[in-house]
């Protein structure tokens, strides 16, 4: 019998408490009520939880300070909250309680059915993450088993070649001892010699072939796993580098994944297959759950940004309405530009389509960047700070120069704005290998670790009135042009990479001197 999850639940008043206890009932499920944020600090020391339901409004803290409380322990930083209310529910509520570190926010009266579907989502989804954790662990311990195995393996050879004159005892008393050994282990594993033909199987790789051990000893490697080439080739890759192998494969014939080592050795190669395929299972799992969490935040995103604009029309248009007047040109031009708004706001989301149509034709980064110049100073003077370049001659290339001009626009604008007045933005243009890279380097107060992961991710953002589409815009323009972003940061600024990779036929030109690489390490 499986063992029960704990689910914590927070509310000032006791009949709100049993009512969730009525809704959520399930006998997997162990219900822990209180009804302070105080208690509920006090229950995350002493037990773990998979999912947290919290009231808004209750004496002493408040949800929203409980929430904060509890996301500043690094252990509780991915317990899923959910706030559950009946008064907060203003849009500044709604988005204090995403700040406070909520997965959702519900409003009272609530669909019972809504709430077990969403607690349940959470629940299945931390069970994952418990039995990724466990099977990794059983995977370490095996992996290391594996290797002192193997240690062993390779001394027995070692000593089996050495001491020929005892060779015929010594081999009949090690080879039943490694086979009693081998026989005993639940992955499969098989050696092989220089022809790469089979010297040993054991029961388990005998039962995942299908063929009986008299069927496969003496054959030739290829010949019994004729039906995965791929997973032949690299095993032949290994010993013909003799380098220890390590790789992921699935077996057409049974679907099911294996993680592959094999150990190259003066005799052949001895193989293990670990059957991963529960594992790669969760893994799938898992991030089918990440990307509906992704597009609920999404939608919320966009809902709150469009939203804004249109009740500032609405408003107008009910005001026009009642009091029988018309609208003055202010007010007109008022609604226009909070329409344009929304419309903008519609534009960058659409912008992240991986599947927009590019217009690549050649141009010259670098002639890109000196015509948007005089825009950037000009940005740049209105807040007292500079603008520098350094554009050596590089290989023209085919973008979309429309697409090109924007990102260059957004990376400027957003390190002209992690400045303070009289620091200086600095934007290169140089060749590497294969690639020319855009550098613009700021030298702001960099970036907090904490944010560095969820950078480009769609409407977050930390200005406060951005719409957090600029930095997410820019990694899709990357995406269609080949190009990838790197970022470093520090307390001395921050720089950011794209690195457009060239095909052969663009790099035509020499390249005029090369960016030392020294300089980019500050």
């Amino acid at each position: 019998m499986s063992e029960k999850v704990n689910i914590l639940t927070v509310d000032d008043r006791p009949e709100n408490l049993l009512a969730l206890e009525a809704v959520l009932a399930n006998p997997e499920y162990n219900l822990v009520g209180v009804t302070s944020g105080e208690d509920a600090l006090k229950c995350l020391l002493n037990d773990d939880f998979a999912v947290i339901l919290l009231d808004v409004q209750m004496p002493g803290l408040s949800g929203f300070e409980t929430a904060k409380l509890i996301r500043t322990r690094q252990k509780y930083q991915n317990i899923p909250i959910i706030f559950i209310t009946a008064i907060s529910q203003t849009d500044e509520n709604v988005l204090e309680g995403y700040a406070s570190g909520a997965v959702d926010y519900i409003f009272k009266p609530f669909s019972p059915q809504v709430l077990q579907a969403k607690v349940d989502a959470f629940i299945r989804m931390h069970k994952c993450q418990n039995q990724l954790a466990r099977q990794s662990e059983t995977l370490k311990r095996q992996v290391q088993e594996l290797d002192k195995l193997n240690e062993q393996l390779t001394l027995t050879t070692v000593e089996l070649y050495r001491n020929e004159v005892l060779l015929e005892k010594v081999v009949q008393e090690r080879t039943q001892q490694i086979a009693s050994i081998l026989e005993s282990i639940k992955d499969a594993f098989f050696t092989l010699d220089n022809n790469f033909n089979f010297t040993y199987v054991n029961s388990t790789a005998e039962n995942g072939l299908g063929r009986p051990r008299k069927e496969i000893l003496g054959k030739n490697l290829a010949e019994i796993y004729d039906h995965s080439p791929n997973f032949v080739k690299k095993l032949i890759a290994a010993a013909s580098h003799r380098e220890q192998a390590d790789f992921e494969a699935m077996c057409p014939r049974s679907e099911r994944w294996y993680a592959v080592r094999a150990y190259p050795s003066e005799i052949g190669l001895s193989v293990y297959l670990n059957d991963i395929t529960e594992r790669k299972l969760i893994e799938k799992e898992m991030g089918r759950l990440e990307r509906l969490n992704l597009i609920g935040e999404m939608a919320a995103g966009i809902a709150h940004e469009i939203r804004n604009p249109m009740t500032t029309v609405r408003g107008f248009l009910q005001y026009a309405k009642h009091s029988r007047t018309v609208l003055s040109p202010t007010h007109l031009d008022l609604m226009v530009a909070e329409l344009d708004r929304a419309n903008s706001i519609i534009t960058e989301f659409l912008s992240l389509a991986k599947n927009k149509n590019a217009d690549k034709k050649l141009h010259s980064l670098g002639s890109v960047v000196e015509s948007l110049l005089p825009l950037i100073q000009a940005e740049a003077i209105l807040s007292g700070k500079t603008v520098v370049t350094d554009i050596e001659t590089v290989p023209e290339f085919e973008f979309d120069e429309k697409e090109i001009r924007q990102l260059i626009l957004n990376l400027s604008m957003n390190g002209l704005e992690a400045m303070q007045a009289g620091e200086c933005l600095k934007i290169r243009v140089y060749e590497e290998t294969d690639a020319i890279v855009l550098a613009v380097e700021d030298e702001g107060s960099g970036i907090a670790p904490e944010i560095m992961d969820k950078l480009g991710t769609p409407f977050f953002t930390t200005k406060d009135s951005g719409t957090g589409l600029g930095l997410a815009v820019c990694y899709s323009i990357a995406v269609r042009h080949n190009a990838a972003i790197d970022i470093k940061t520090g307390n001395w600024g921050t720089i950011i990479y794209v690195r457009f990779k060239l095909n052969a036929a663009d790099a035509v030109s020499i390249k005029q001197g090369r960016y030392d690489q020294e300089d980019c390490s500050r």
